[in-house]
């Protein structure tokens, strides 16, 4: 008869990315875990194996199931773990206070990443990976995620899909560049035309997420605007979404 065993998988996220492990026995990339042990819940197994094996106290998502869900049950699956016959799994997401990892002697080779399609590792951790990050999120916690994924991607298309066709756009960068417009644009077009033009002028402009806040219709992004050969810059930009549609942005320099 083949093993059964219970397990937990924690997906542990720190600024939109999630954190994989490459275990040293399976020779693959995965989230940490391990099994339940006799006496405990699933949940009580996550807590304990997320500290065992990274040091960190989570916060484990609440509200992602029915009333009596425990707090951040992403799924459950079952999976093959080699000798240890069968997985019967519980997978939980996790939010920690930053990137300070302490291993442990399972592995010691650990990525934060934002998707798990460049790792070796098997096709349900990619599908948790993807899961986890926006887990728990209102919608415009997604659609701020959807704005930096896009922007980071150099995908046009997806960033001005997120726009109301008269979009208001303010920022400084835009009155010390283009002083006629006096920092503001409206339109999808000129939207088209300030963001070509400066990815084409900063190849290697990436905004890294900080905090993400929603109240009401509007969601502030705090994020940090880095350029290779430039100091790293703070951002805040505030969106003021309504029927699904940014219809005006706002940006803030620290």
């Amino acid at each position: 008869m083949t093993r059964r065993s219970w397990s937990v998988s924690i997906l542990a996220r720190n600024a939109g990315d999630v954190l994989l492990i490459r275990h040293k026995r399976l020779g693959t990339w995965l989230p940490v875990g391990g099994e339940v042990e006799a006496g405990e819940t699933p949940l009580e197994a996550a807590r304990r194996e997320l500290r065992e094996e990274t040091g960190f106290e989570g916060v484990f998502v609440p509200g992602l199931g029915v009333t009596g869900t425990p707090a951040g049950l992403l799924g459950y699956e079952e999976h093959d773990a080699g000798s240890k016959g069968t997985h019967l799994n519980f997978a939980f997401v996790a939010d920690v206070p930053d990137r300070a990892v302490v291993p442990n002697d399972e592995y010691s080779e650990f990525q934060w990443v934002a998707d798990a399609g460049e790792l070796p590792c098997p096709a349900n951790v990619r599908e948790l990976v993807r899961m986890a990050r926006f887990a728990g999120e209102g919608a415009l916690h997604a659609l701020a995620r959807r704005w930096l994924q896009a922007f980071n991607g150099r995908d046009l298309d997806a960033l001005l899909a997120l726009y109301a066709p008269d979009a208001v756009h303010v920022s400084p960068k835009l009155r010390d560049r283009q002083p006629e417009t006096k920092g503001e644009i409206r339109g999808t077009n000129a939207l088209h035309a300030w963001w070509r033009g400066a990815m084409d002028r900063l190849p290697g402009l990436r905004y890294e997420p900080l905090h993400l806040t929603a109240s009401g219709d509007r969601v502030f992004m705090e994020y940090l605007r880095t350029v290779p050969g430039e100091p790293d810059l703070v951002v805040a930009e505030v969106l003021v979404v309504r029927d699904g549609l940014i219809q005006h942005s706002m940006v803030f320099h620290g």
